[in-house]
């Protein structure tokens, strides 16, 4: 059986085939990075939490040449939390003429190393790049090429953490930290001091006055009058009493457990009654100081 032989294209239809080739041939030079186009991201080691579905800012924003294109990068519709640092952004360029394509917080254009993609003349180019996140939480993209470039931008993650190049190495103290003050500014500010961890003794004394656990001694001194030491100044401390035994030891449910202090005595002057009629009982007690 003969094949038939196709008939050769004419020339005036071969053209339309070339862009194909064209195409083909740039995105195998692409995978190779034989064309120009590079991506160079400057914030670099800070753990990405992936943004899943990636957001969409624009498949392609026609941007002129010498122009820029502001997006939202955190907060609104993106689903990044607005206490984001730093997002990842996923760009694709193409233009007619060779460029690059830089990317900053709005308004603060020093704000981390250099973050673009580039591409040839004619070409196009795509890379993954992280940008930091300024007071603003918008993104701006400025297109240095001679020509018009068509621009792609999902943001495909973000980061809480802050990276060295967020952090400032002029101004301020010792110690102190830049902090957002709420209106579009910072300020260096000294970290608070943190609040003291307060101190909790408790205690255990038995009707006959004798310690269970706890304090460093106790006394029954006359009937309902306990003494208990806690071996500390408890002046500045709240202490506070409530009946009940402990390992079977007996105590009153009707009693009243008074508690005083005085100042700069590690004593505890402990008086109990009776509820119903004020008599002094002895009974078992628990003792809490909080310091």
């Amino acid at each position: 059986m003969i094949m038939p032989v196709p008939a050769r294209p004419s020339p005036t239809t071969s053209p339309r085939r070339l862009p194909l080739v064209v195409g083909a041939l740039t995105l195998l030079l692409l995978a190779f990075g034989l064309t120009g186009a590079t991506a160079t991201s400057g914030t670099t080691g800070v753990a990405i939490t992936p943004l899943t579905p990636v957001k969409v800012i624009s498949t392609a924003a026609a941007v002129s040449a010498g122009k820029t294109f502001t997006f939202v990068a955190s907060g609104g519709t993106t689903t990044v939390p607005t206490n984001a640092l730093v997002v990842e952004l996923a760009v694709t360029v193409k233009g007619t003429k060779a460029g690059t394509v830089s990317f900053a917080p709005l308004g603060e254009p020093g704000n981390g190393s250099p973050t673009t993609v580039s591409w040839a003349a004619g070409g196009s180019g795509a890379g993954t790049v992280r940008v930091n996140l300024g007071n603003s939480n918008k993104v701006v993209a400025t297109n240095s090429s001679l020509a018009a470039a068509t621009l792609g931008v999902k943001i495909t993650g973000y980061s809480t953490l802050v990276t060295a190049a967020g952090i400032s190495g002029t101004g301020g103290g010792d110690g102190q930290v830049l902090t957002n003050q709420g209106n579009g500014t910072v300020a260096w500010e000294s970290l608070p001091a943190p609040a003291p961890v307060p101190v909790v003794l408790k205690a255990h004394v038995t009707d006959a006055g004798t310690l269970s656990f706890g304090a460093v001694s106790s006394s029954l001194d006359g009937p309902g009058f306990y003494r208990v030491n806690f071996g500390r100044p408890l002046a500045s401390c709240a202490v506070t009493g409530t009946p009940g035994g402990y390992n079977g030891g007996s105590w009153n449910g009707n009693a009243i457990v008074a508690v005083f202090t005085s100042s700069g005595s590690p004593v505890a002057t402990v008086v109990v009654r009776r509820g119903d009629n004020g008599t002094a009982i002895n009974t078992g007690f628990f003792l809490t100081v909080i310091c």
